[in-house]
């Protein structure tokens, strides 16, 4: 036998040396294949274990963390944070001229007697008590042990803002003019327009997947899109990888939060489904700086 032919065990068949070369060929080809293959199969989709996004439309962020994704499922724990004036100088200037519409007939219905006897009705003369005690404590002289515990509490900010609005009510007491009443209910008013809510909402959201025509990955959307509810409310929030450089895995993550009502027609509590706000909110890693007014802070419910 020359070098040119093996001998097969078993079979008594001769290869020549072309064809077992063209075999170990063909099995390494197959071997490459499946291992590419393998791989391709088990590469799992880049995702987030957490971070902070800003919103870039209203004032607020979420914090959020995510488990290693199982089943082809990301599942994710966000708590929103969103902050808010309480009163905008637009709603501020409505409600006091809302508010003060057709004095003194108004007031006086409102006090349950005549415009000819606001200045005696009780609801007159406890506001001209309350402006006197405010305006003792703030002094230090005798008042109240409820009106002085209020002022010994009060920031400086407050002493200032509750010293205002007392001697506007102590002027409308001496003088019965009106205008001076509506100077108190302005300044009351203003105190709401540098008052921020605080609110926070925690939630959870389970995404499944998204990948382009070409098999590139790109985004991990809410996996449940049920309309729920009323209004037939669907989400589509995703959350959308930001890569460092072109076919990179990325460093940082947008988070976008959308809403889609399938049933406007109907209502839920106070509120008709087409109300509801179908705007989608951009939450990006770049931090967002918040410009409020706020020298007082309160929950946000």
């Amino acid at each position: 036998m020359t070098l040119h032919h093996i001998q097969r065990g078993g079979g008594g068949k001769e290869m020549t040396m072309g064809m077992y070369q063209k075999k170990i060929v063909d099995l390494g080809i197959l071997v490459i294949a499946t291992f590419t293959s393998l791989g391709a199969m088990a590469k799992e989709p880049p995702y987030s274990l957490g971070g902070r996004v800003y919103n870039t439309v209203e004032n607020g962020w979420l914090t959020y963390e995510c488990s290693p994704p199982e089943r082809d499922l990301l599942t994710c724990d966000f708590v929103q944070i969103s902050i808010r004036q309480r009163l905008s100088a637009a709603d501020a200037a409505k409600r006091l001229a809302k508010e003060t519409q057709d004095w003194p007939d108004a007031l006086a219905k409102e006090m349950k007697t005549t415009p000819e006897k606001i200045y005696e009705s009780s609801d007159w003369k406890g506001l001209c008590d309350m402006a006197q005690q405010g305006l003792a404590a703030l002094s230090g002289s005798p008042s109240t042990d409820e009106m002085q515990k209020a002022v010994s509490r009060m920031s400086p900010i407050a002493r200032r803002d509750f010293a205002a609005q007392m001697s506007a009510m102590n002027q409308a007491c001496k003088t019965r003019k009106l205008d001076y009443v509506k100077q108190f209910m302005a300044l009351g008013i203003d105190v709401e327009q540098r008052t921020c809510q605080i609110s926070t909402n925690p939630f959870r959201q389970v995404f499944k997947a998204v990948y382009a025509s070409d098999g590139t990955f790109n985004s991990w959307n809410v996996a449940d899109t049920t309309p729920t509810g009323d209004c037939g409310t669907i989400n589509l929030s995703r959350l959308v990888p930001v890569p460092e450089k072109s076919g990179g895995n990325p460093y940082f993550w947008r988070y976008m939060a959308r809403k889609v009502i399938t049933n406007p027609e109907s209502s839920m509590l106070l509120m008709q489904c087409k109300d509801l706000d179908e705007r989608e909110y951009l939450y990006d890693w770049k931090k967002q700086n918040i410009a409020l007014h706020c020298d007082y802070i309160e929950d946000g419910l």
